[in-house]
């Protein structure tokens, strides 16, 4: 197959794996009829390289796809919450993953160590994980991990900066349809998590802790195994997943001091445990089962309650008064990384609104809002006493 013809192929590929129609395509990189996209992707017409480049930007691939498709390394697998596969959750994986790339190549340019730190990831014994005693086994190893990574007592508040800094994990925000919570994949780049942007914080704090179970056990459990559910409907590993995200948000310690402090007369209401809920930015449904498995509440009860949906409700309502509604916006890391090496000329102006996914007209209010001045020299350097 001819040079022209491979190219051609691929494109046509690319496009239809995304589910995208030449129409829409030619709109996005500027042809005036989408017959134009047709005979590059038939081979009848040759690709110029802009339009080459501008193309791999719309499928979310490196240019080198398509000039070295024998080069091409194996594509990492994201892990869904929801293993169903459809063309919408494929472009997300391609915009995931290429972020994940940018990250580690920004990483490259300005030549910081990857903190892949392996004294972070603790022996894990499958066989442990699958017994009658598993749950407790799950709850013990988030309390060891929350103790290693030094969490403190609030584990919500510092756990992105810790995860990305400490053990380099790349953690990328996009906004995503309802029912899409994230996912979780190690590549050629290291460990990543894709989180909501759309979800409450509280949210987005149990899925970053639920996704970290599973690059702690990445090598333990097959697919297969993650996605197989039991006679009763129920996904074994996501259960466990689960404990360990409310185990690891929700310290035995501080937990119980905060729960006794508001127990009267035997009782806590509804207002006591949503308070305790926003204390951990977590949600309350998350903290009455954690609650559940410290015996500190029944179980039968908290089913009552929670099947009445009125403690979720009254929760929804009073979390979402005080939330603003602030959504992150890829990742503060990821982001201070491409201020950093446009700042030192490591990547052109083009490339930063490239990695950053702003037009390039957008550069500067984009650097203002994190405080930077485009036109400001920032790459002086100063000599050490």
């Amino acid at each position: 197959m001819r040079e022209k013809t491979k190219i051609a192929f691929l494109l046509k590929n690319e496009r239809k794996l995304l589910g995208l129609t030449l129409k829409e395509v030619s709109e996005k990189i500027g042809f005036k009829h989408y017959q134009t996209l047709s005979n590059i992707e038939s081979g009848k017409r040759g690709i110029k390289a802009w339009e080459l480049s501008k193309l791999a930007n719309i499928y979310n691939r490196d240019i080198d796809f398509f000039l070295k498709p024998k080069e091409e390394k194996k594509e990492a697998k994201v892990l869904w919450r929801n293993p169903y596969e459809n063309v919408k959750k494929k472009k997300i994986e391609r915009i995931f993953l290429n972020y994940c790339k940018k990250y580690k190549n920004l990483l490259n340019l300005l030549g910081e160590s990857e903190q892949e730190n392996r004294e972070f990831i603790l022996h894990i014994n499958k066989n442990d994980l699958l017994n009658q005693n598993s749950f407790e086994y799950v709850t013990n190893l988030a309390s060891h991990y929350s103790n290693l990574l030094q969490l403190g007592s609030r584990p919500a508040s510092s756990l992105v900066k810790i995860l990305e800094e400490k053990i380099g994990v790349k953690i990328i925000h996009l906004e995503l349809d309802p029912g899409i919570s994230g996912g979780s994949t190690i590549g050629d780049f290291g460990m990543a998590i894709l989180i909501n942007a759309n979800d409450a914080p509280w949210r987005r704090n149990y899925d970053l802790a639920h996704e970290f179970f599973h690059l702690i056990t990445w090598d333990i459990f097959s697919p297969e195994e993650i996605d197989k559910k039991d006679k009763y409907g129920k996904n074994r590993v996501e259960q466990l997943a689960n404990v360990f995200a409310s185990a690891f948000l929700l310290t035995e310690y501080e937990l119980k001091n905060e729960f006794r402090k508001r127990v009267k007369n035997n009782y806590i209401t509804y207002l006591n445990l949503i308070d305790i809920a926003r204390e951990f930015d977590v949600s309350i449904e998350a903290l009455l089962w954690r609650l559940v498995n410290l015996n500190l509440l029944k179980k039968e009860q908290v089913i009552n309650e929670l099947e009445k949906r009125i403690i979720k409700d009254f929760d929804k309502l009073y979390k979402h008064r005080d939330w603003k509604g602030e959504k992150p916006y890829l990742s503060e890391r990821y982001i201070s990384l491409a201020i950093k090496a446009f700042q030192m000329g490591k990547i052109s102006k083009a490339r930063f609104a490239e990695y950053v996914g702003k037009k390039y007209s957008e550069v500067s209010s984009f650097l203002k809002k994190y405080g930077y001045n485009e036109s400001e020299d920032y790459s002086i350097e100063y000599g050490i006493a």
